[in-house]
């Protein structure tokens, strides 16, 4: 308890802005996913495929999660 007899002050959160914009970047991507339901023909070099958009939209944004968090490694 504290000396004014309330409990301990709170501390202030410490949110980075750069953790702020990482989480309202990840929210938009998968709003704009789960919106896009339709299908979508692929290339790839010598075959197509037809996935749903959602699925094409995901892949693409966990490939550039995983290229981000590769080069984040490398800058260490």
């Amino acid at each position: 308890m504290s000396p004014t007899g309330g409990s301990s002050p709170k501390s202030p959160l410490n949110v980075s802005p750069r953790l702020i914009a990482g989480v309202v970047i990840a929210a938009l991507a998968i709003w704009f996913v789960l919106i896009n339901t339709s299908k979508a023909r692929i290339h790839f070099w010598l075959v197509w495929a037809e996935a749903p958009m959602w699925f094409v939209l995901a892949a693409t944004f966990a490939a550039g999660v995983v290229t981000s968090m590769l080069l984040a490694r490398r800058k260490k």
